[in-house]
């Protein structure tokens, strides 16, 4: 859960950065802005990874349980 909103927040971050950078003409600020979003866009991406193997991990459980 606290990934989820760290992620959540790296996106917001990183695109009011993006936002400023491209405002103030300040290039650096601009990618680390970016960056920042990718960064919680793949972090986004390997908690559903995450959710999935687990997900998949519990029916497996359930299963091997019930036979």
């Amino acid at each position: 859960m606290l990934d989820k909103l760290k992620n959540g927040k790296d996106k917001a971050v990183g695109k009011l950065k993006e936002t400023a950078g491209k405002w103030m003409d300040d290039e650096e600020l601009e990618f680390r802005g970016k960056v920042q979003g990718i960064k919680g866009d793949m972090g986004e991406k390997a908690e559903d990874v995450k959710d999935n193997v687990m997900e998949k991990a519990n029916d497996f459980v359930d299963k091997v349980k019930k036979e």
